[in-house]
Parts: structure tokens; sequence; C-alpha cells
């Protein structure tokens, strides 16, 4: 196994020494990093090899069935004869319970997915003091932090460049050694895995089929790179389809965003608060704090990453890896959330279920036609500002949320967006004014501008904004904007 040797020297330290007491030790992370690998490492390791009595192994996975774990793990001490195939449940574990007893065990779970299944596993595994160990792997932190007894849970990290294209040599070249002339393009290959050691071993079997190595057919697979990841994205689908119906519909508003982007945690809880994601059923907690409790656990099953925070530790960014967002947008696509046309702008089209509807534009200079159905426009940084010609004034009336902090508006499209009543979310940049008709948006909750400094540039009418007023979140957001701090 290539990387990871810091990790499995620290591992195996815990695994030899440590308390007399059963100890679990948890391994999370995204999916593809390589848990059950580096758990099998440990497994095989010859520093543990004979350290204990009985080894096991057995898989739990998102379709937990208590019964058949415990024939796996039972399949470990002997064979399954007729009469242990007729047995209970409790049966099962209370047999396998005394075969554990006053022995030293060591006993991998792989893929566990909740605390109940895990409060199930672990019943039949007694604590003799005699230092057995548990070693379990999780894509969801909240099942690793909620297994531990006394070590710490392991969040494993993503590949270095270096690993990733040892790894890729060691696949494809197997023994032999990587020809010069591929060396560039392959540590290209490698760098665009985003240090996912799964995704560098699924393009390293595309490389390794080819049986001519050449420049050509590597930069070829380097241009494809995201479309031969299906594999991948299949792996990436139970995840998915673990997140609560409302988690599902934060978690694709990632496609919107550019890859690679680094989204800032207000922006995105203000957006998902204007396209009705987030709900409370407490007054004692505000829309903000739920959003952010929705984030936290993205980011704590793994979907999400956190690029940037603060002195104290709050998350001020978050990001999702380049596959995941492959997978978000694919995702969305096929289920008439979010289109891309031509690879220049998305749509998300609304529905009866109350999808939102998005058109996301990255062209430098942009015309946009009607609207009708659409009810959030958002442009994508670029380069330069582009300058928009929208008809804000009829096609576009159903919009509710509006982000042009990206591109330019004319003098007279700042005046139109008066007509945009059912405005919930509104950012600007460098507008001449503010007309004063914008107090007209009755339902506006967020509305940032950046690039005004003068007094006199902003209506006094705005004041007069209630649902903006009943926010203060936002309104101090918005006063912290215009005084160009």
């Amino acid at each position: 196994m290539v990387g990871f040797e810091t990790e499995t020297e620290m591992l195996i330290e815990q695994l030899v020494t440590g308390p007399r007491e059963l100890d679990v030790i948890s391994i999370f992370g995204m999916p593809g990093l390589g848990k059950t690998t580096l758990a099998k490492k440990l497994y095989d390791h010859e520093a543990i090899s004979n350290r204990f009595d009985i080894h096991m192994w057995c898989c739990s996975s998102q379709s937990y069935d208590n019964r058949a774990l415990l024939f796996q793990l039972l399949g470990h001490i002997s064979e399954l004869d007729d009469s242990t195939k007729k047995m209970s449940n409790d049966e099962l574990a209370e047999k396998l319970y005394k075969h554990l007893k006053r022995k030293r065990y060591l006993v991998v779970v792989d893929d566990v997915w909740s605390s109940e299944a895990w409060d199930d596993i672990k019943r039949p595994f007694p604590d003799d003091d005699k230092g057995s160990r548990i070693i379990l792997t999780t894509r969801l932190e909240s099942i690793a932090s909620y297994a531990m007894i006394s070590s710490s849970p392991h969040h494993l990290r993503l590949f270095t460049e270096e690993e990733s294209w040892m790894l890729l040599k060691e696949k494809v070249f197997r023994e032999g050694d990587s020809p010069q002339e591929l060396e560039g393009i392959g540590k290209q290959i490698a760098i665009k895995c985003g240090g996912l050691p799964l995704a560098v071993v699924l393009v390293a079997g595309l490389l390794a089929k080819h049986d001519h190595k050449e420049v050509i057919y590597w930069e070829e697979v380097a241009e494809s790179l995201k479309s031969e990841m299906k594999d991948y994205m299949d792996i990436v689908e139970p995840s998915y389809k673990d997140l609560p119906i409302h988690l599902q519909k934060c978690f694709l508003y990632f496609a919107s965003f550019l890859e690679d982007q680094k989204v800032p945690v207000k922006k995105l809880i203000r957006l998902w608060i204007a396209e009705n994601f987030v709900e409370t059923c407490t007054t004692s907690s505000s829309l903000e704090l739920v959003a952010m409790d929705y984030l936290i656990d993205l980011i704590s099953r793994n979907l999400v990453m956190v690029a940037k925070t603060d002195s104290l530790g709050e998350v001020k960014a978050v990001h999702i890896h380049d596959l995941i967002h492959e997978f978000s947008r694919m995702k969305a696509k096929s289920g008439n959330f979010l289109l891309r046309i031509h690879n220049q702008f998305v749509i998300i089209f609304p529905s009866s279920q109350g999808r939102s509807g998005l058109l996301n534009i990255v062209e430098p200079t942009i015309g946009v036609s009607s609207g009708e159905n659409i009810t959030t426009l958002r442009f994508s940084p670029s380069v330069n500002s582009p300058l928009v010609d929208l008809d804000l004034t009829g096609s576009w009336k159903h919009l509710r949320v509006l982000d042009l902090s990206s591109v330019n508006l004319c003098k007279t499209l700042v005046y139109a967006l008066q007509y945009l009543i059912h405005l919930k979310y509104l950012e600007l940049q460098y507008p001449d004014y503010i007309p004063y008709q914008i107090c007209n948006l009755k339902e506006l909750e967020t509305f940032i501008v950046t690039g005004i400094y003068r007094k006199d540039c902003i209506p006094n009418s705005i004041w007069d904004m209630t649902s903006l007023e009943t926010s203060a979140f936002n309104l101090s957001i918005y006063v912290a904007t215009i005084r160009g701090s």
C-alpha cells in the first residue's frame, strides 16, 4: 500500500499499546480515501499478526443485516453447520460472545452507517481487560465519534501529489520504472485525481489496459478523466442516498458553484434560506443557526470540506472535491434540479415539488432570454465582470434569488429591480445608485451591495423595509458593506 505510512505507524501503536480495556479505533473520511484498504493493512500487519488470539472481519454496509453480519463473524471461527444456521440472532450473538470470552481479539467492522447498527454490532464483544481492539471504518464523523471509547477518531486525509504519483506508477508499471516521457503528463493525471486514492487506482486501470504507453493516449485520458470516473460516482451514491431530503437539496446546490470555488459560509447560508431549503420548527432556533447545522452535518458526512476557518476555529468558507462536484452536477441534471448547457451556464428548473429554478452564467458578455419559470438567477465569478442585458420588467418576475455580484448592470436595469417583488435575496456590485423604489421589494431579506461608499447613494426608504429590519443578521452585513468595511 502506497501512502499513509505515518498514519499506519500511529494506528499500530494504538493497537499494540494503549489500555487493557477493549478499545475502538475509528477511521472516517470521504468516499474513496482508502479507509478499508488502511484497515486491511493494519489487520494483516506483521507487527500485530501474533498479538491477538482471534482475527475477524465483517462489513456492515448501508443495508445493515445483523444476522448476515453474525454469520460473517462466526465464519472466522468455524464452518457454519446446519444447527448454527437455524439459531436465532440472540443465540448467534451468545455463541460469538462465549467464543471471544477471555481471549484477546482484533475485529474490523467495515463501513458502518448508523449508531443503531453499531449498538447492535458491538453487543457480542466482551471486555475482559485483555487488550482487545475493534477497528471501525465509516464515512460519517458522527458514527466515528459515537463508537469511540478512549481513542479519538482518526480523520483520514487526502493523498499528497507525490503519494498520488507514486500510487499511479505502481499500479500502471508494477515493478518497472515509468518512461521519462510519461512522467510529466502522468503527474498531471495524478494531481487531477484530487488526492483520492480510489480515483488514482481507477485511472491507473485505464492506463494499464492500454498496451502502448504513449503520451498522446495519456493526454486523452487526462482530458476525459471525469467522464471515466463512473465507478467512483457509484461509490458516492450511497452517501447521497443517506441524506435526508432537505440535505440533498443543500448538497445539490453546490453544483451551481464553479469547480474548486471556495464558497463563503455566510453567503451559502443566506442562499439556502432564500431558496426555502431551511426550516425551523421552534421559535428559539433562527434559520441561520439551523442552516449552519445543515452545513456541519454535510461536513461531518465528508461530502463538504472546510476551506477556511478563523482564529477561533469557526468555519468561514467551504468547498467540495472535484469528483464530488462532478457527482453533484450529474445527480442534479438527472433529477431535473440542474442542467448545464454547453458547459457555460446552468439552469435549475422549478417543479411542483418546490425545487428552485437557477440560471448560472459564466460568459463574459451576456444576453439572457426569457426566464418566465426561473426563480433563481446567479452569475458565477469570472476574470472580467460581464455586462448583462436583462429584461427585468416582465419575463423574470418570479425571481426569488438574484446574485449579480460578478456582473455589471446598466442604470436602467438597476432601476428595473423594483419590479422583482418576489425577491428574497439580492446582491449587486458597483451600482451607480440604489433607487428609492427598492422598498417595493417587501419580501427582500438579504440585500448585499459592494462598491458603494457614499451615503447619498442609499435611499432612506431602505430603512422602511421590514423584512430587512427583522433580520439583524442580514441588515448588519448590509450596513458593513455600504460603509466599505
